[in-house]
């Protein structure tokens, strides 16, 4: 028998306020990586501000919406209130749609700052123009669900079925998540480096994992209680996952400009332990095709000449040096004109 008494608050309070806190220290931490780099700000991390801009106005709602019942029973909410509740819902969805996009946005440009000059770009460009594409129709989907607007809190009108909707954007979202986050992989992995440093250039990108974790969490949720009447309970968890995946995927996404902190925090130990830094740098011959970058080079890959050997000036050959920091530097050798 349900108690109606029982009230999820506490948990959701705890939560996400962990997890919000968390994505704004994780976009400080960045923005103040790149200052202690003396690096420009790219297009990525503008956009990664726009998540947490997103993310911020989820759990400016989400306050909104636990004032009002949510994490509580609907029978014991008086009628006005969770008629604000219905009207604050919809103003969720609508910034939760926003929120996945703004993150693989931001990190597919960062991918695009990486591989300035490599056919993975093509594949970069696709995945920018569908990712773009989605978030605008579902974007639209979302604010004109309902005929007229206002019935989608007081079920005078007619609407779409949001059940289809809802399960719909958070399968594409998870399809895009794991595209986005593991597409870079197979690219390091041909990179002439020693293996440790593979696997830890690799995990970094396979921290991503966690926000696809978060995506599936919350579309489980979403099949299980959309359409219900108890919606400020059942609703509840799905509002807490939201919150989850966005800001993970702003902690994950700011996690490789951020190992300047770590570096300090553990010293060599750490990039010992993942074999991601020795005593002296290791120099590789490649045939890979170059990933170089301009001046304003990131922080994790940056573009340099070796001019440790006279004899690179006339290899055909790309030189690949990894320094302490596992700052992967490429650059083309050209072959000196005959």
């Amino acid at each position: 028998m349900t108690d109606l008494d029982e009230d999820f608050g506490p948990t959701l309070w705890v939560v996400n306020t962990i997890f919000i806190v968390l994505a704004i220290f994780a976009v400080a931490g960045r923005f103040a990586a790149r200052r202690m780099r003396k690096m420009p700000l790219g297009a990525d991390d503008w956009l990664i501000c726009v998540a947490l801009f997103w993310d911020c106005l989820l759990y400016g709602v989400f306050i909104g919406c636990r004032i009002n019942g949510l994490g509580k029973h609907r029978a014991t909410l008086p009628p006005a209130k969770v008629a604000v509740f219905s009207e604050l819902l919809y103003f969720f969805q609508i910034i939760y749609v926003l929120g996945p996009p703004s993150v693989k946005l931001s990190l597919l440009f960062l991918y695009r700052r990486i591989f300035e000059h490599s056919r993975f770009l093509l594949l970069v460009y696709g995945m920018m123009g569908l990712i773009m594409v989605w978030a605008i129709i579902m974007t639209f989907l979302s604010i004109f669900n309902c005929r007229p607007i206002s019935a989608f809190w007081t079920m005078e009108g007619t609407c779409f079925n949001f059940r289809q909707f809802a399960v719909g954007y958070a399968i594409v979202n998870i399809i895009t998540d794991f595209a986005v986050w593991l597409m870079p992989i197979p690219s390091v992995w041909k990179i002439q480096l020693p293996r440790a440093q593979k696997f830890a250039l690799s995990l970094i990108f396979a921290l991503g994992l966690f926000d696809c974790a978060a995506a599936m969490a919350r579309l489980l949720l979403s099949m299980l209680v959309l359409g219900e009447y108890d919606s400020t309970w059942l609703y509840a968890k799905g509002y807490m996952w939201s919150i989850i995946e966005v800001s993970t995927g702003i902690v994950c996404t700011c996690l490789p400009t951020m190992r300047i902190f770590v570096k300090t925090a553990f010293g060599g130990q750490f990039a010992r332990l993942f074999g991601m830094s020795s005593g002296k740098a290791s120099h590789q011959q490649s045939n890979t095709p170059v990933w170089s970058r301009n001046h304003d080079c990131y922080n994790e890959l940056r573009v340099s000449r070796n001019k440790e050997s006279p004899k690179s000036e006339s290899d055909s050959t790309h030189r690949i040096l990894v320094t302490e920091e596992v700052n992967v530097e490429m650059h083309p050798i050209r072959k000196d004109p005959v």
